[in-house]
């Protein structure tokens, strides 16, 4: 009965937006979805025709929003679970990032691949929340679906693709940034870019401070950052045959946490403990890309990414019989690819490649008994795809990866989409896939590791339907169900990494966008997921992680000089991680944790073409809530990642 309610109120809303519809009319922008998009197909096709769940946040929607990191821009998108510790992302190397119920996400920048598999608390998601310089993103994709034959054998919940800036026009801009606000926030940028006779560059500068802050009961939590994250694009393009590109980026921080959560209770908050840390991240790629004639187009990627981090957790702070326990976790990363496409015909466009990467364990230690170094995977594979116009209307995407990995052999993995546009208001498609997940080195070797671990194997099958009402107003749905053979779980009895079963993965997602006028828009999303559970101690969706119903709700009002922005989200039936093991979490007083809304409202003034004052509150109503997993009610002691309650942020741009 939920889900038949949440999609009955997401299809009143849509009529109720169509009928608003004929009341504005003055000044409509252009079509909805009429955006090009890349990550579908690794072609440019619109992204109302790309055959695929795929939705992208812009330039425009990340300067009038100012998004402290990529992951604060992924919350607003359907289908998305961030699942935060704290404040900020940055001091945690675990924040889950999850696409459709799954953490097998696959991150790119520029079309080239960042992950670095050396630990599951790496894997995707460190990408996100340390690219924290939003200045240097142009926009950012997200395709949410399995996408192994295209991206790599492991992009079972889909792909996120961070597309990064380049001055594309003569001349030179530089802009200067600051903001301040609660628990001890400064941010500062500097961003330099230009373009001169194809000579291009873009260079972002950013620091960032943050101290304690406080939840919704207005208690503080220990969080200490101080970052930098700067990026250096250079490159040069020759007529309109080639471009060759360099982008340098690095991260360095040194962060104070809570170790385990932060228990609030009086008689426990002696167990309390503290890590302190510090990180030294850089990811280099280097891209080459040659018009061989008017239908052959290659691309020629090489890329090194390091991750070194290093923490201190400190028991029984400040008394006598204190002690610490010292955690390295030092990965590297390095790879090439090379990509071709061409269009055969008019009905043919063929990209193929060949991709080579090896993720590397240089130093990782938990405890005493659980360290090691130097162990590595190698991935190599070949990989085609066709896009074939069957007819005016109807096209059929099919193709296939070979995937070899060093550890755990050969695979193929094939996709098929079928999809139809019969006229400029309707497209829908239908599409199944096929992954490989294997282990990772920590799962093997780490403390809870288990060494003769099997990989994780699956397919999905998806279908979606796009309509247009009008230019201004449009709707999607998207289904999906993927089953997944050996899923590997941590167990807590035997405190190990184990193959668990079968998980089986079903959901849906419905949006709607109205743009009202040239000054008011709306979008709102709404998202099911049902993940059984793979052991009798476990809860659904994986234990308790993906929220059951989520909503997604954006109000944008916009003036010459003047914008506005609400974004509200709501998480419904999220399920406490551990209920079954360690007490009850399905009482009337826990469930009220399970489900809440939050609110953020931010402003923009532009009281001249150069300067810009914005002003954002976050939470706007003060709500006490955790995005992790809540172990019975955050007053009966147990370990509690408060997310920060109501705060503010004031920030100034210039630019010259």
């Amino acid at each position: 009965m939920k889900v038949v309610k949440g999609l009955s109120s997401a299809v009143l809303l849509t009529l109720l937006l169509g009928s608003a519809s004929a009341v504005y009319a003055e000044e409509t922008p252009e079509y909805l979805l009429g955006e090009l998009v890349v990550t579908a197909t690794r072609t440019p096709v619109e992204e109302f025709k790309a055959n695929a769940n795929i939705s992208v946040v812009t330039r425009d929607t990340i300067e009038k929003n100012h998004y402290s990191n990529v992951q604060d821009a992924l919350r607003v998108i359907p289908g998305v679970t961030i699942a935060g510790y704290g404040n900020t992302g940055e001091v945690y190397s675990s924040n889950s990032l999850i696409l459709n119920g799954s953490d097998k996400v696959v991150v790119l920048i520029d079309g080239v691949r960042a992950n670095i598999n050396g630990s599951s608390s790496t894997y995707g998601k460190m990408a996100t929340s340390e690219l924290s310089n939003m200045d240097s993103i142009e926009r950012i994709e997200v395709l949410k679906s399995s996408a192994s034959t295209l991206y790599g054998a492991d992009a079972a919940g889909g792909v996120i693709n961070i597309i990064t800036r380049k001055a594309t026009e003569n001349g030179v801009s530089t802009k200067l940034a600051a903001a301040t606000g609660s628990y001890g926030k400064e941010r500062y940028n500097l961003t330099h870019r230009g373009n001169v006779d194809g000579f291009y560059w873009d260079l972002a500068l950013q620091k960032k401070i943050s101290g304690n802050f406080k939840d919704g009961w207005n208690r503080e939590i220990p969080e200490h950052l101080n970052s930098e994250n700067n990026m250096l694009k250079i490159g040069k393009k020759f007529d309109d045959n080639a471009d060759i590109n360099v982008t340098y980026q690095t991260y360095k921080a040194d962060y104070l946490r809570p170790t385990g959560g932060w228990n609030v209770v009086a008689s426990n908050k002696a167990n309390n403990q503290f890590n302190t840390g510090s990180k030294d991240n850089s990811k280099l790629n280097i891209v080459y890309t040659q018009k061989m004639s008017d239908k052959v187009t290659n691309q020629l990627a090489l890329y090194r990414n390091k991750h070194v981090s290093d923490e201190i957790t400190w028991k029984n702070p400040g008394k006598t019989n204190a002690t610490t326990q010292p955690y390295i976790y030092h990965y590297s990363s390095m790879g090439f690819s090379d990509q071709v496409t061409v269009k055969a015909d008019d009905k043919h466009t063929l990209v193929g490649g060949f991709e080579w990467y090896k993720d590397k364990v240089d130093n990782y230690m938990t405890s005493a008994s659980s360290k090691y170094s130097d162990k590595s995977t190698t991935n190599k594979a070949i990989y085609i795809n066709d896009e074939f116009a069957l007819t005016d209307t109807w096209s059929l995407s099919y193709g296939v990866r070979y995937n070899d990995d060093s550890n755990y052999g050969s695979k193929w993995l094939p996709s098929i989409v079928l999809g139809n546009t019969p006229n400029d208001k309707l497209n829908y498609y239908l599409g199944f896939k096929k992954f490989f997940v294997a282990p990772y080195p920590s799962q093997l070797y780490g403390q809870y590791g288990t060494p003769d671990l099997n990989p994780e194997t699956g397919s999905a099958f998806e279908g979606g339907v796009n309509y247009r009402f009008d230019p201004t107003f449009v709707s999607s749905v998207h289904v999906f169900r993927r089953n997944m053979k050996d899923t590997i779980n941590y167990d807590s009895g035997t405190k190990k990494y184990l193959n668990s079963g079968e998980e089986v993965a079903t959901g849906f997602d419905v949006q709607v966008r109205k743009a009202f006028d040239s000054h008011l828009s709306t979008n709102v999303g709404y998202t099911y997921t049902y993940i059984k559970p793979t052991a009798p101690n476990k809860n659904p969706n994986s234990d308790g992680r993906v929220p059951r119903s989520a909503w997604n709700i954006g109000v944008s009002y916009d003036l010459e000089k003047f914008s506005a922005n609400l974004a509200a989200r709501g998480t419904i039936a999220k399920q406490g991680g551990f209920a079954k093991t360690y007490g009850d979490n399905t009482s009337a007083e826990a469930s009220s944790y399970h489900t809440y809304w939050v609110f953020d409202l931010g402003m923009n003034y532009k009281p001249s073409k150069v300067i810009n004052i914005y002003a954002k509150c976050n939470n706007v109503f003060d709500r006490l809530y955790t995005e992790q997993r809540a172990c019975l009610l955050p007053e009966t002691g147990t370990s509690w990642y408060s997310a920060p309650g109501r705060n503010f942020e004031v920030g100034v741009e210039y630019t010259f």
